[in-house]
C-alpha cells in the first residue's frame, strides 16, 4: 500500500504589513511616475503611466514589502530598497513596451525579435532621460517610508 501525503495548503492571511506596503508603494510610485513626463523629450507619447506604476507598487509592495515583517528597521529599509530598484525596473520597460508598440504601428520592426530587444532599448534610453533626482529621491524616499510603515504596522496589529 502506498502511503498518501498531504501537504498543507493552508494560505497566509493577509496581514496589515502586507496592506500598508502596497498602499505605500502604489502612492510612491503613482506620485513618481507624475514627475516623469515632464523629464521626457516632446515625442515620447506616455498614457497611463501614473496608474501602472500604482498597479506595480501596489503589487510589489505586497510581494516584496509586507512578505517578511517583524525583523526590524533595518529589514525594512532593505525590502524598501529592494522593492524601489523592482519598481523602477519594472516601470522602465512598462515604458518600453509602450515607446515599442507606438514604433510598431509605423512598422518600423522587421522582424518580432528586433522589437522584443527594442523594449530594452527604449526602457533604458528613456530610463536615462527620466531618472533625475528628484525621481530617484521621492521613489526610494516613499520606498523606505512605506517599509517602516508595514513595519510598524506588523508590530501594531500582531
Amino acid at each position: 500500500m502506498q502511503k498518501v501525503v498531504l501537504r498543507d495548503t493552508q494560505v497566509a492571511l493577509p496581514t496589515t504589513a502586507k496592506l500598508f506596503g502596497a498602499l505605500g508603494l502604489a502612492a510612491t510610485g503613482f506620485v513618481t511616475a507624475e514627475l516623469i513626463p515632464g523629464k521626457l523629450h516632446p515625442g515620447a507619447e506616455i498614457h497611463g503611466l501614473a496608474l501602472m506604476a500604482a498597479s506595480f507598487g501596489l503589487l510589489l509592495g505586497w510581494r516584496v514589502i509586507g512578505m517578511r515583517p517583524g525583523k526590524g528597521l533595518v529589514k525594512a529599509v532593505e525590502r524598501g530598497l529592494h522593492a524601489a530598484i523592482y519598481l523602477l525596473l519594472w516601470t522602465m520597460l512598462f515604458l518600453g513596451a509602450l515607446q515599442m508598440m507606438r514604433e510598431m504601428v509605423h512598422g518600423r520592426y522587421d522582424s518580432p525579435s528586433e522589437a522584443l530587444l527594442d523594449i530594452l532599448a527604449q526602457g533604458m534610453r528613456l530610463g536615462t532621460e527620466a531618472i533625475q533626482l528628484d525621481v530617484l529621491a521621492t521613489l526610494f524616499c516613499g520606498a523606505i517610508l512605506s517599509a517602516m510603515l508595514a513595519e510598524w504596522a506588523w508590530k501594531r496589529w500582531q
